[in-house]
């Protein structure tokens, strides 16, 4: 697939995902001592954040229930749009918008491994992930969705009335060569209210375990295969239009 850059990209947030195995004792040294490591490349006010892990469950017969297992502090890292998270067995970089890159965006990803590495020690990655948030706004109130996008959204005119006003789309698909998934979730951004507006997210992990020189060439490869989502999406007329494609 060929590469395409934007003048103007929709995406609001990226970032990569690196889970460890359990098993290496968390204490609440660690955290300090990370961010010692990496104040150098994060200096400003760090902050803690109160992360939940959040779940559905089928109970037999009766509805599913949402179930919260749990809460962990995460000690986020900054230098303004550029993020760093610490928690037990788990470490994210993220990118805000303006993107800065995928090579900068990788680079800051296997810089704050090393360091985690340093200070927690040898323990085993149990997968990895990366994902891209994108916030697209199309041109006037109303659009015609087979000129900007290759998918569809419709219900049949004989039961429903009128025109979809709001939608939520959420699709998850296995790789077959690698052990990896991608969850899609397409909605409608509802919060805009002079202009049409989506936000596509595409959330793709690898499965472990990975060995640690792995990582780098298994964040690339995941990053291609997001790209190639991502493109078999749109058409032309957003490439150009709204993105401001420069090839």
């Amino acid at each position: 697939m060929d590469r395409r850059t934007y003048r103007n990209p929709p995406i609001v947030e990226a970032l990569c995902t690196i889970n460890f195995s359990a098993g290496r004792p968390w204490n609440i040294t660690i955290p300090g001592r990370f961010y010692e490591e990496m104040k150098g490349s994060y200096p400003d006010e760090p902050t803690e954040e109160r992360q939940f892990q959040a779940r559905f469950e089928a109970q037999g017969t009766q509805a599913a229930q949402f179930k919260v297992d749990g809460a962990a502090t995460r000690l986020v890292l900054k230098n303004e749009e550029k993020r760093v998270s610490i928690a037990p067995n788990a470490l994210g970089v993220h990118a805000l918008a303006p993107y800065e890159g995928w090579e900068s965006l990788r680079e800051r990803t296997l810089a704050a491994l090393d360091s985690y590495f340093r200070v927690v020690g040898d323990q085993g990655i149990e997968s990895i992930g990366i994902r891209y948030i994108n916030r697209i706004f199309l041109p006037g109130p109303e659009v015609n969705f087979n000129d900007y996008f290759t998918i569809m959204q419709g219900l049949p005119a004989n039961g429903f009335p009128g025109g979809i006003t709001s939608f939520f789309d959420r699709m998850e698909v296995a790789y077959e060569d690698i052990p990896a998934k991608i969850v899609f979730t397409w909605a409608s951004d509802d919060n805009v209210a002079d202009r049409v507006a989506f936000i596509m997210d595409f959330d793709l992990t690898r499965q472990g375990p990975i060995d640690r020189d792995e990582v780098p060439n298994f964040l690339d490869d995941l990053r291609v295969r997001e790209r190639l989502a991502f493109e078999s999406l749109i058409q032309d007329k957003l490439r150009d239009e709204v993105f401001d494609a420069d090839n």
